[in-house]
């Protein structure tokens, strides 16, 4: 019988000891994990046009963010032609990104008159927006600079 008391105490010993082995593995594994899925990472930001006010775009946490996106508004243009040229700054964006219309997860246009330019606006919008890939939006009308018809700023995953 000495066997069978010393048996169940190594055998009590090894399952003890393979229960703190695996809370141990266990808590490593989750730790690995919380690091692997946190924010520990710096955002990559691209220079914008005024690089001593804003970034062009910044990447962090597998989401893509853009600064506000206007056409040209150096002389009076319609709303369609700054809609166009804003889109234009976007999908070079994306591209250099690597990312596609796809990828959009929102997209905020700001209008300077919305009851007079939404309709103009969103003849280009709804013929540029992938529709396999709609992203949410939201438009709003907003005071902006000269000859300034449209913003648009966008996010989207990476």
């Amino acid at each position: 019988m000495p066997c069978k008391h010393s048996c169940a105490s190594m055998a009590l010993q090894l399952f003890a000891g393979g229960l703190v082995t695996g809370v141990a593995i266990s808590t490593l594994l989750l730790k690995k994990l919380k690091d692997e899925t946190s924010s520990s990472s710096e955002p990559k930001r691209a220079p914008g046009i005024k690089a001593w006010r804003m970034s062009k775009w910044i990447k962090h946490d597998g989401i893509l963010r853009t600064q506000g996106l206007c056409g040209d508004f150096s002389k009076p243009s319609s709303t369609e032609q700054q809609t166009k040229e804003a889109l234009e700054k976007l999908d070079n964006i994306l591209k250099e990104c690597g990312l596609e219309r796809k990828n959009l997860l929102s997209v905020t246009i700001f209008l300077k008159d919305i009851e007079k330019d939404f309709d103009e606006m969103n003849k280009v919008y709804d013929a540029w927006v992938d529709p396999k890939g709609l992203p949410t939006r939201l438009c709003v009308q907003a005071w902006m600079g000269p000859n300034v018809q449209v913003e648009i700023r966008a996010e989207a995953y990476y």
